[in-house]
C-alpha cells in the first residue's frame, strides 16, 4: 500500500507500508523526512471492544502498525500537514537500494 503526498500541484513524497512497523519513504524534498518519521512511529490509543482486551479497555499500537491503521495514518497526516494524499501502486520493493 502506497500513498503520494502533494502540495499546491508538487509532489512531496511518497509512504509505502511493507509490513507491521515497516514504512518506506520516497520523498522529493528530504527537509520533510522528519516530519514523516516522527509522525508513523507515533503511537495512537484505541478504544477497545471490552472483549478479551485488558483490563482498562485500551489497545496501543504505532500507526504504521496494520494496513488500515496506516492507511488512516496517511490521511490524518495529510490533514496535519495541508497536503493533498491518494493511494496509487506500490514501487517494486526488490528495485530499492
Amino acid at each position: 500500500m502506497r500513498y503520494e503526498f502533494e502540495r499546491d500541484g508538487a509532489t512531496v513524497g511518497a509512504a509505502q507500508w511493507e509490513g507491521p512497523g515497516q514504512v518506506a519513504f520516497d520523498l522529493e524534498d528530504e527537509s520533510a523526512r522528519p516530519a514523516f518519521n516522527r509522525f508513523f512511529e507515533r503511537e495512537e490509543v484505541y478504544l477497545g471492544s471490552g472483549y478479551g482486551d485488558a483490563e482498562d479497555g485500551f489497545q496501543t499500537r504505532r500507526r504504521d502498525w496494520t494496513p488500515w491503521e496506516f492507511e488512516r495514518a496517511c490521511m490524518a497526516f495529510a490533514r496535519r500537514e495541508g497536503y493533498r494524499c491518494k493511494r496509487v501502486p506500490n514501487a517494486a520493493v526488490e528495485n530499492r537500494a
